[in-house]
């Protein structure tokens, strides 16, 4: 069993078993600069923690939340039905954006599961428009993210582990990436990079 097959077992009670910290959620979108009219790519969704909060900034028709567990999928989908939100099941990696490019994409708690950390940096530069941002978001710090995994002995969790921001800034630096926002501390961990060229 997978990452997908445990995040599909626990959809339904996710968002039950996970408490979100929004207002530092807030605060942490409030530092990407997100405009209304932005085409924003939600990579790893999940059950949409974020989306409200990117529906704030930007409308609806401009977000695309991809996931490749389709129970989370499913449940983001019921609870913004009716909304103009693009949500798409799917590994980020293997699926053929069609001539839609980002302003922003934002990796929410979703880094360490990527298996082909170097792959996936790659794929997302190529996504972003020229001056566009990648953003690694975690609310909660390193150690503790890492611990939590730790202790998840099934689907491979265990070793989704998340490194220190700037051992990452060399992969962002050889994907046209400049690291723009740094932030790998007891509180929050943030690594954002805008795509030079």
């Amino acid at each position: 069993m997978g990452a997908n097959d445990f995040f599909n077992e626990l959809a339904e009670k996710w968002d039950e078993i996970n408490r979100y910290p929004m207002e530092k959620l807030e605060i942490m979108l409030d530092k990407l600069g997100i405009k209304p009219g932005d085409t924003v790519l939600d990579t790893g969704s999940g059950t949409g923690i974020l989306l409200p909060l990117i529906m704030k900034r930007t409308g609806a028709e401009n977000i695309y939340a991809i996931d490749a567990a389709e129970k989370m999928t499913e449940k983001a989908k019921s609870k913004f039905s009716g909304t103009a939100i693009n949500f798409i099941t799917a590994d980020v990696l293997e699926y053929p954006f069609i001539n839609v490019f980002f302003d922003h994409i934002i990796c929410y708690s979703v880094f360490p599961h990527f298996e082909e950390k170097r792959a996936i940096i790659k794929k997302l530069s190529f996504l972003l428009k020229t001056g566009g941002l990648l953003s690694i978001l975690h609310s909660s710090a390193r150690a503790k993210i890492n611990k939590t995994h730790a202790h998840i002995p099934s689907h491979g969790i265990n070793s989704d582990f998340l490194l220190p921001a700037i051992e990452y800034i060399p992969l962002f630096n050889r994907n046209n990436l400049k690291e723009e926002i740094v932030i790998d501390n007891d509180d929050m961990y943030m690594l954002c990079g805008r795509k030079v060229k």
